[in-house]
C-alpha cells in the first residue's frame, strides 16, 4: 500500500525532527517551515497538513486557507501552544479535525493519523461527530486549564463549545467521566493545595485566585475533595520551597 502524504509545517526544525522520525516509517513526510514554503509546495499529492499555529511569515489558519483554496477538503491538524478561547472558535470555525497543544504527544498524534486517513477520504468520515465533539471538548478543557482562575460559568462554557447546555453537559461526562463543574473545581483545589504550601498567602487570598467568589464555597468543596479543611491541610504539607 503507498504510504500517504502528510505535510509537516514548523518552524522548529527540532519539532518538525521530532514528528518526521515517528511518522516516517508510515507516512511520506514533506517539510514546510513558512507560509513561503508551502506556497512552492502547491503541487504535491498531499493527505493531510499538520500545521503549526504560529508560523515567522504567517499563522496556520492563513496557511490552511491557502491550501484549501486549491485542495478543498484536506483535512488538517493544528498545533499550538496557546489554548485560547478566540484560537478554539477559529479552529471550529475552518473545521480543523484536531487541534493538539505543545508538546505534543506522539502516541495520541500517531492514533489520530491513523482514524483520520485509514479511512476513505472523499466519505469525510473523519469529520464523525463523536471525533469532532472529542475535539471540541478538549479545546474547552485547553481553555479551563490556564483560565481556571476566572470566573468559568457552564454556561459559558457551552457556548465556547458552540453547544446548548444540555448537550455540552452529556457530552463532557461522556468524555471525561465527571460532571463540568466537578472537573472546574477538581483543578480549582488542586491549585489550591498548592498554594497553601506558601504560609505568606491568606486561605482567603488563595481561594479569590483560584476562582472562587467565596472563601465557605472554596472551604466546602477543598473538604469534599481532600477530606479536610484548607487550614489543616496547610499544617499537614512542608512548606513551599520560595516561601522565606
Amino acid at each position: 500500500m503507498d504510504k500517504k502524504n502528510i505535510l509537516l509545517i514548523d518552524d522548529d526544525t527540532v519539532v518538525r525532527d521530532m514528528i518526521k522520525d515517528s511518522l516516517s516509517k508510515d507516512y511520506n513526510i514533506i517539510e514546510a517551515s513558512t507560509y513561503t514554503e508551502v506556497m512552492n509546495l502547491l503541487d504535491n499529492s498531499i493527505d493531510l497538513a499538520l500545521i503549526d499555529y504560529v508560523l515567522p511569515d504567517a499563522d496556520g489558519f492563513d496557511v490552511l486557507q491557502t491550501l484549501r483554496a486549491s485542495k478543498p477538503s484536506l483535512p488538517a491538524i493544528m498545533m499550538t501552544g496557546y489554548g485560547n478561547e478566540t484560537v478554539v472558535i477559529k479552529a471550529l470555525r475552518t473545521e480543523i479535525i484536531d487541534y493538539m497543544k505543545k508538546p505534543l504527544k506522539l502516541s495520541y498524534l500517531k492514533n489520530r493519523l491513523s482514524e483520520i486517513l485509514g479511512v476513505n477520504q472523499n466519505s469525510k468520515q473523519y469529520e464523525s461527530v463523536n471525533s469532532r465533539d472529542d475535539f471540541i471538548l478538549d479545546g474547552v478543557v485547553s481553555h479551563i486549564e490556564e483560565k481556571y482562575m476566572k470566573p468559568i460559568t457552564l454556561e459559558k462554557a457551552a457556548s465556547i463549545a458552540c453547544m446548548n447546555k444540555f448537550k455540552f453537559c452529556r457530552t463532557f461526562k461522556e468524555r471525561y467521566g465527571q460532571t463540568f463543574i466537578t472537573y472546574l473545581n477538581g483543578i480549582r483545589v488542586k491549585n489550591a493545595a498548592e498554594l497553601l504550601r506558601n504560609n505568606n498567602l491568606s486561605i482567603t487570598e488563595i481561594a479569590y485566585f483560584v476562582g472562587y467568589g467565596s472563601v465557605v464555597h472554596f472551604d466546602r468543596v477543598f473538604r469534599s475533595t481532600y477530606g479536610i479543611s484548607p487550614r489543616e491541610y496547610r499544617k499537614t504539607v512542608p512548606k513551599s520551597p520560595l516561601t522565606p
